[in-house]
This record gives structure tokens, sequence and C-alpha cells, in this order.
């Protein structure tokens, strides 16, 4: 269903491609009561390029890091050519 929802928002905006992030959500509930298990996810992101993380809303956790990992994907997508991290200060 994730690849077919991908490819109506590419031919929506006429893109190639869109920044991603494949997040598990609900990771504060019972491992026999996902639905999709994390090697799932991280199967699908794989598939789909791009980054992969589980988060919890309820506990609060990793939700910070979903986002910093979408504006990580945006800036990739943005400045193909700077290397991951790379920053443009530098300490003297």
């Amino acid at each position: 269903m994730v690849p077919v929802i991908k490819d109506k928002i590419l031919n929506h905006l006429g893109a190639e491609t869109v920044p991603l992030v494949v997040v598990g959500n609900k990771t504060d509930i019972k491992p026999q009561m996902k639905q999709v298990t994390p090697e799932e996810g991280k199967k699908l992101a794989e598939e789909l390029g791009c980054a992969w993380t589980e988060a919890s809303a309820r506990l609060n956790e990793n939700v910070g890091k979903s986002f910093e990992l979408l504006i990580a994907e945006i800036e990739k997508q943005q400045n193909p050519n700077e290397p991951p991290g790379g920053g443009k200060c530098t300490v003297m």
C-alpha cells in the first residue's frame, strides 16, 4: 500500500523523488499486537530508499528523531553533492 501512495504523491507533484521516512509507530505496545514487525519496516524503508525509525508518541520516544530524520532527508535531496552531516563551519 505504501508504494502505491508514494507513486500517487510523485504523480501529483510531477516529481521523481520525494523525501520520505518510514516510522514504525506505537513501539509501546506488545510485540504480538503489532501489525508490522521492525524487520518489515526496515525492509520497506530499504525498498523505498529512505530512512527508518520506530517511535512511540504515547511515551514520547523517538518522536523528535522522526522529524530530524525527515529534515535530513529533505536536506539530502536539496543538496545531493554535500556529504551527510557535513557542516559549513570550521573551528580553529
